[in-house]
Formats: C-alpha cells, structure tokens, sequence
C-alpha cells in the first residue's frame, strides 16, 4: 500500500509541474512525464521478485510446468510495458505511433501465449 501511495504522489507532482512547463517549455514537461513514469515503474518493479516467488509457489503446488504459468507472466508484463509506451505516445500527441505500439504489443502477447496454445493443444491430442 506504501508503493502505490508513492507511486501515487509522484505521478501527481510530476503531472502538476508538466502542467506547469507545458505552456512554455512542452519539450520538458514531456521529458519530465517520461522521467516520472520510469520512476514509478522502477518503484513497482520491486515487487517482481515476489511475483516470481508466488509464480513458483503456485506452479510447485499444483504441478503446473512452466510452460502453463510463464506466457501467462509474461502477457502480464507486455501489456504493462504497452500500456505505458501507448500513453507517453498519446501526451506527446502522438497517437499512430501508440496505435502501433499497442498493435505491437498484441502481436507480442499473442507470440509470447503460443507456447501456452501448444500444450493446451498436446493435452488435447492426448484425450481419448
């Protein structure tokens, strides 16, 4: 909870001075957004290890191979990845080169899910 209410407060004074320097200086308020949306990610990557931790508990537990539970971790972390590639695009007023990043980002989960689709069709080759 501690995370998000950092994250949260330095997302809002970054969106404040942006808003400030957009009048004058738009170049730096985009490059200030950049440096403020890597800042909170880098706070929320911290939880990645845990998130590794739980995966492995859980794939351990249920007998699950690691080709079930990693696309699906990996899905996770492209669509977090698109979502905040897209919406830098979108302040900078770009919005083809977001629309493309997020055609991009689908390619890229459906690529990362195949190996999932490949054993749910092995498991189905398999029933009687």
């Amino acid at each position: 909870m501690s995370l998000l209410i950092k994250a949260a407060a330095l997302s809002l004074a970054g969106a404040l001075m942006a808003m400030v320097l957009k009048k004058d200086v738009p170049e730096l308020a985009l490059a200030l957004g950049i440096a403020v949306t890597l800042a909170a990610a880098g706070l929320a990557a911290g939880l990645i290890s845990q998130l590794e931790e739980v995966a492995t508990m859980a794939r351990e537990q249920t007998g699950l191979s690691p080709a079930v539970v990693t696309p699906v971790l990996k899905c996770v972390g492209i669509g977090v990845i698109t979502r905040l590639a897209a919406d830098l695009c979108r302040d900078a007023g770009q919005s083809a080169p977001a629309s493309a990043v997020e055609l991009a980002g689908a390619a890229c989960a459906l690529g990362a899910a195949l190996p999932l689709v490949r054993a749910l069709l092995d498991m189905a080759g398999r029933l009687p």
